[in-house]
């Protein structure tokens, strides 16, 4: 029998098919990770050594894998009152847990006068809900070994800083979490993939996502969610060829989704059969003729923007500049020379938060113009808002897929632009990515926004009667 572990708990708050895929298979079956995820994890490593460096903790000593021989050990520490354990084996009937640190306070327990509480090193800026559950999971585990709950549980987050928070608030969440798992565990065939955020980044993905296209799944329609799939499935419309004609005759035989929704879902199927977005006809859509495009390639473990890129005006043959700051001390300079020169009002489009949110910050610390801040559009919203594509379109690389046809990553994936920046080549691969990405939001703009913003006739069904 497969134990449970923390790091299913973390799978299942993330995707519940992938904990049940991760409970089953055998990590040979797992696509091998990228260069760039490699170098990610590996940078999660590092920083968890780094921090245990120079605190005084002790290890249980095992044989690889034997966790049996693990918790002994780890128990045999736990009752001699080591002051800090890292890595310690937890194990309880079907459930294993290795949590970074175990730290002794003082208070009466079956150890004696003292119990331990659970802290989790992660390279986050802030604690998520997936790891606090995990922490949750880890102290249940400790609870029945010691003989006593903690009150507290932690997170130490990638700025060192230590957030502290109660078991007892989340206590009955990973109750309700491990009782799934043990279901996926029992019965796997239960657990069906739906597409959502993340799974382009999967290590199953090359298993789920064939498998959902062979058989038409719904999730891969634009607007779908897991509700509408199951009451749409429940109305007999199986498959996404079923959605494109789905038509029917009242309320009760749509299962009361929405109309208009139904709607949307609808063309966001034709859309997948024709292979190509349809772009919604809007008359009064804002014109975005005098603007320039922003774009930044940044390093979310440093909390650092590694690269600028303009394009101006905003066609696929303005003129390309760039900036490449070497620290977060020079990130602002480089802005403002790269955009000193634009005219005072020219329209700043860029693609999602993360421009946005890097100027909010700067702004409380610089003499930032509020007017700068002021001319920021987000061309994700304006892209989503402006077509139906064929398939699901969160990310830039999914607008450049579906909306372009293009192969998204034939400059390199973003996630990879912190490890470009050690190899010898890394300010060429930076600067190409850049004017990559930037090129390819030009045309975004022209087939898409353009298209959606000059059109003149309402678009299609939008005079029809109500499904």
């Amino acid at each position: 029998m497969r134990r449970i572990t923390g790091t299913h708990v973390y799978s299942y708050v993330k995707c519940p098919h992938l904990a049940s895929l991760d409970l089953y298979l055998k990590r040979a079956d797992r696509r091998e990770p990228t260069a760039w995820e490699e170098f990610a994890a590996k940078r999660g490593r590092d920083f968890e050594d780094v921090y245990v460096a120079d605190l005084p903790v002790v290890q249980p000593e095992y044989p690889e894998r034997d966790f049996e021989a693990g918790a002994a050990a780890t128990l045999k520490l736990l009752s001699g009152g080591s002051p800090l354990l890292h890595q310690a084996v937890l194990n309880s009937e079907d459930r294993l847990g290795l949590p970074d640190l175990l730290r002794k306070l003082d208070g009466p327990s079956d150890l004696g006068n003292h119990y331990y509480e659970v802290l989790d090193v992660k390279t986050s800026g802030k604690a998520r809900g997936d790891q606090i559950l995990q922490v949750v999971f880890y102290t249940q585990l400790l609870a029945e070994i010691q003989g006593r709950m903690p009150e507290h549980g932690a997170l130490i987050l990638k700025d060192g800083t230590e957030e502290r928070f109660e078991i007892a608030d989340y206590v009955a969440a990973c109750d309700e979490v491990v009782t799934e798992l043990r279901r996926l565990r029992d019965e796997p065939d239960s657990s069906r993939p739906f597409f959502q955020l993340g799974c382009g980044g999967c290590y199953h993905d090359e298993r789920c996502l064939p498998e959902m296209k062979e058989r038409g799944d719904l999730s891969l329609v634009q607007g779908m969610s897991k509700g509408a799939r199951a009451i749409l499935e429940q109305s007999g419309c199986q498959t996404i060829e079923d959605l494109a004609t789905f038509h029917p005759a009242g309320a009760r035989a749509r299962g009361n989704l929405d109309s208009t929704l139904l709607r949307r879902l609808r063309r966001g199927a034709q859309a997948y059969l024709l292979g190509k977005p349809v772009v919604e006809l809007r008359p009064r859509a804002e014109k975005l003729d005098r603007s320039a495009i922003l774009h930044v390639l940044t390093d979310a473990f440093a909390d650092r923007v590694l690269g600028f890129g303009l394009l101006y005006p905003a066609t696929v043959d303005g003129k390309f500049t760039f900036a490449l700051p070497r620290s977060r001390e020079e990130e602002w300079q480089a802005f403002r020379d790269l955009t000193a020169k634009l005219p005072a009002r020219l329209v700043l489009l860029h693609f999602g938060a993360s421009l946005r949110r890097w100027h909010e910050d700067h702004a409380f610390t610089t003499e930032a113009n509020p007017a700068m801040e002021a001319r920021f559009v987000d061309m994700q919203k304006r892209l989503k808002a402006a077509a139906i594509y064929p398939a699901p379109v969160i990310l830039l690389p999914d607008f450049v897929k579906h909306g372009l046809g293009k192969d998204p990553l034939h400059a390199g994936h973003a996630g990879a632009a912190a490890m470009w920046t050690l190899e010898e080549d890394g300010d060429a691969r930076l600067t190409e990515k850049l004017r990559a990405d930037l090129l390819d939001l030009a045309a975004l703009k022209a087939e898409i926004l353009d298209a959606s913003a000059f059109a003149d006739s309402p678009p299609p069904e939008e005079n029809q009667a109500q499904a």
